[in-house]
């Protein structure tokens, strides 16, 4: 009788897909970045497991569902699905990510899904009240799931998406016609499951920063509360508040990776070391659990010292990214909003230089109030530091729908490029100071930085570089990097 029941109870189980679908952009598409809207980056080699799946499939489990992961990317396209209807299909329920660049792309895959006769959501981080009606009318798909609904998607097999439903972050056809902006409501971190891992094969990811690795990504926490978020997305996927899972929490992931053969874990947090204290206990329990996996993080440079970042490296963590944006004082002081002088920048460098700590600069140009001369100043800041070519990342502003950016763009008629090209390293929009031509100018000046390999380049050609630099900007680069 118990196996009778078991039996039924199998074959009333909801088989859920949850598919992160193939584009035009390939590997180069990370959706994990720019606050889950997804970066393309030509000269990206990282390709990531789907976090946001995972936890998506950890969370269904435990209410009973059958989850499959399939990321194209790598395991490639699914085959055209057999018709629901009549219960012959081979899900009940798909989850298609879809990612702001790719948008099209995915919500054609979505309509796929849909017409074979099932039922089909779409995850995204996207916050436009004109891109969800997008989504929801092409694709015929029932809600799109934002990031805060990730706790409470075990209702998704109870019932129908409706205006009714009561899941926070599930965005219907009625909800996407509400001007008003939605507030982020999320549920108890300390409750989530923790992401179904086991159904992805980790040794088929590449993060280039940890060589031979089986990758895994994970989040601490989530959220950031700082003002560059006048155009920086994090805050719009995540939350202006940072909530962190407890440090209990990341020790039984850790545990859970080492019993998968996961090696090394990418975290996906904003800023990882919000809150020192935490940061230590986390480094602790994870030194503790003693997996001896390795891990990298991305943070702000006013949240490190050189106490913190030694306790880090001795937890097991091999390199940080930070954001940096330009390498320009009167930037910093004006339109950076990260209140980072470049001489607490320069600190930094050394300190990581000398406890061996990698790093990773993520620095933007394009911001309004940046110039030829802004740019050039950042340029010779990256060769003042010698950064190899791996030390830095210099993205392209973009104008993501939500951000105040994107308000302010739009008012003044600076975007130019369409929302597929809104990839963090194409030119879509120009500003007061500079043109679309100029900024395509500045990137092909830091394409050729990175062939010429930074600071391991021979004297000779980083002389000329500069010059060709100079001859840009049509001025020296100011000393202590200020431009006029």
């Amino acid at each position: 009788m118990a196996d009778d029941t078991e039996a039924a109870g199998r074959e009333a189980a909801q088989r859920v897909l949850l598919v992160s679908p193939k584009t035009s952009f390939g590997p180069k598409l990370q959706r994990t970045y720019a606050g889950g809207l997804g970066t393309v980056n030509p000269g990206e080699r990282n390709v990531l497991p789907p976090l946001d799946l995972l936890r998506i499939a950890g969370v269904l489990r435990a209410a009973g569902c059958v989850p499959r992961i399939v990321d194209e990317e790598v395991d490639g396209p699914l085959p055209p699905l057999a018709d629901a209807r009549g219960g012959r299909g081979e899900a009940d329920m798909v989850i298609c990510q879809v990612s702001l660049a790719a948008m099209r792309e995915d919500v054609r895959r979505l309509t796929e899904f849909a017409a074979a006769g099932l039922r089909t959501f779409a995850y995204s981080s996207i916050r436009g009240h004109d891109q969800w009606q997008e989504i929801l009318t092409t694709s015929g798909c029932e809600a799109v799931i934002l990031p805060e609904a990730i706790p409470s998607l075990g209702h998704l097999v109870e019932a129908r998406a409706t205006g009714a439903l009561a899941i926070p972050g599930l965005i219907t056809a009625g909800t996407a016609r509400d001007p008003g902006r939605l507030p982020h409501v999320y549920g108890d971190l300390a409750d989530e499951p923790l992401p179904a891992r086991d159904l992805v094969d980790h040794r088929r990811y590449v993060f280039p920063a940890l060589p031979g690795e089986r990758i895994t990504t994970m989040n601490a926490s989530f959220g950031c509360p700082y003002p560059c978020g006048f155009y920086c997305p994090y805050p719009l996927g995540e939350g202006k508040k940072v909530r962190a899972y407890p440090v209990e929490r990341i020790a039984a992931e850790f545990e859970q990776c080492a019993q998968l053969g996961i090696t090394a874990v990418v975290f996906r947090d904003p800023v990882f070391t919000f809150e020192r204290r935490r940061t230590v206990a986390l480094c602790e329990a994870v030194k503790k659990a003693g997996s001896g996996i390795r891990w990298w993080c991305e943070t702000r440079i006013d949240r490190l010292d050189e106490e913190l970042i030694r306790v880090m490296v001795d937890a097991g963590c091999v390199g940080v990214e930070v954001g940096v944006e330009s390498g320009d004082t009167r930037m910093h002081d004006t339109a950076v909003r990260k209140r980072l002088g470049l001489d607490t920048v320069r600190a930094f460098h050394r300190t990581a230089r000398q406890t061996g700590l990698n790093m990773l600069f993520l620095l933007l140009f394009g911001l309004p109030g940046e110039t030829r001369q802004s740019i050039a100043n950042t340029l010779e800041f990256i060769l003042e530091l010698g950064l190899a070519s791996e030390e830095f990342n210099v993205g392209v502003i973009t104008p993501y729908p939500g951000t105040a950016l994107h308000a302010l763009a739009l008012d003044r008629g600076w975007i130019r490029g369409d929302q597929d090209q809104f990839t963090s390293f194409d030119v879509v929009m120009r500003t007061d100071e500079l043109t679309e031509d100029d900024l395509t100018e500045a990137l092909a000046l830091t394409e050729e930085l990175h062939r010429i390999n930074g600071g391991c380049a021979p004297a000779e050609a980083l002389a000329a570089y500069r010059s060709r630099v100079r001859n840009w900007a049509g001025t020296t680069p100011a000393p202590h990097g200020r431009s006029a």
